[in-house]
């Protein structure tokens, strides 16, 4: 029985973080959620206390996802880099029109909460902060393995990363320019070897 509520709530997570990652946490409303995941508001609050707390469960998955999308492309490849490659080419190119924004859940987070809710804000910049850890890990082993020179430090690379990363989501957002996608993860990734 126990697994069956842990596998539920696992699920009620999931998508209720798509649902917050497509509209954002302010403009989903009880309702949304109740039709999303199948639950009374009453049953929302005794599983999460709020809202607010399955949000910030929501958010927590959406960063582990994510952290285990790029373990999965690490460990089929023969390198960090070649990874993280596979990994940026899967968000933007082939799984673009299956994600609920072209804007990542965390940076979305991170914008919408800036003035307005302390906590989830607060969450948002712990979260983003340990993706950024991770990011660090990454890169100090691409160093070690000489992928990359050590002229910046493995922090430096993931901030560069992200930055990156970001600006590509955003920009590929928009119609129409689906064709220039692959050159600029080379551009990318070939800056990143220049660094």
């Amino acid at each position: 029985m126990a697994n069956k509520v842990k596998f539920e709530r696992d699920n009620v997570i999931r998508v209720a973080s798509q649902l917050f990652w497509e509209k954002g946490f302010n403009a989903t409303s009880t309702r949304d959620l109740q039709e999303a995941i199948n639950m009374r508001p009453g049953s929302i609050y005794a599983a999460f206390g709020s809202k607010e707390g399955l949000y910030s469960e929501s958010l927590k998955d959406y960063t582990v996802q994510m952290k285990s999308q790029i373990d999965g492309f690490l460990a089929s490849s023969d390198s960090v880099l070649g990874g993280l490659r596979a990994f940026v080419e899967n968000v933007i190119i082939k799984t673009k029109d299956c994600s609920p924004s072209a804007i990542c859940m965390l940076v979305k987070a991170n914008s919408e909460f800036a003035e307005k809710d302390a906590s989830l804000y607060e969450l948002s910049l712990d979260l983003s902060a340990k993706f950024e850890a991770f990011l660090t890990t990454l890169f100090a082993q691409a160093i070690k393995n000489n992928e990359l020179s050590s002229n910046l430090t493995a922090l430096e690379y993931a901030q560069f990363f992200q930055v990156q990363f970001t600006g590509l989501r955003g920009y590929f957002n928009r119609p129409g320019v689906e064709q220039l996608a692959q050159p600029m993860i080379n551009q990318m990734f070939a800056l990143i070897k220049k660094l």
